[in-house]
């Protein structure tokens, strides 16, 4: 029996993968601010015409909410699948932490964007953006309220978002302090634990 012929990737009618626009898109929008990139920009940086790229993406727009609704799915999906997994409240809070700062590691420009370049989105699409991080940001706080149920529940919600910024922000924060990952994926660690319990006032070992 012969084995399968490897197919090339689809390429759209202008000889370009959509694939490789959406990658110079996310470069360029993390690197230069979305703000500062026009579709010229993007077609100059893949060394197409213009004309070309129009053909097969919308808007920049909707590149920047595919990229940031790309984040927050994987975030979902992951605390979903977790707080299945974990069999106690701390265990499904460390277990959150460790993952959001391991996909960081291998989402970066995600995690820029959606930080910094939410609030670019037009209103229908950055409503479903919130929505999502909502979704997951309930996750967080279903660990925290496991834990620290005599807190009032504002209180618990106010630590939750801006630990969640806290940690979109704390790698590229960090990345000069600690030259080897796992010295440095502890010691943010560490911070999001203690900023979450002085935030409500609880001791670090409850966590």
């Amino acid at each position: 029996m012969s084995s399968p012929v490897a197919r090339p990737a689809p390429r759209s009618k202008a000889g370009i993968r959509y694939q490789d626009a959406q990658r110079a898109a996310l470069e360029l929008f993390a690197e230069r601010g979305f703000s500062r990139v026009g579709m010229r920009d993007l077609a100059a940086h893949m060394g197409i015409a213009a004309g070309s790229l129009y053909n097969h993406i919308e808007s920049k727009e909707a590149l920047l909410f595919e990229f940031i609704e790309e984040f927050y799915s994987a975030l979902t999906l992951g605390a979903e699948q977790l707080l299945k997994s974990q069999p106690d409240a701390r265990s499904r809070l460390r277990a959150l932490l460790e993952r959001h700062l391991q996909l960081h590691q291998s989402m970066p420009l995600h995690f820029r964007l959606a930080e910094y370049e939410l609030c670019c989105l037009p209103p229908e699409p950055l409503e479903q953006i919130l929505e999502l991080r909502e979704r997951y940001e309930q996750h967080w706080l279903q660990a925290v309220a496991q834990l620290c149920g005599q807190t009032p529940d504002a209180v618990r919600r106010g630590a939750v978002r801006a630990i969640v910024s806290l940690l979109n922000q704390l790698p590229a924060w960090t990345q000069a302090a600690c030259d080897e990952p796992a010295s440095r994926l502890r010691l943010q660690q560490e911070m999001v634990l203690g900023a979450l319990a002085g935030a409500l006032g609880m001791a670090v070992h409850a966590f």
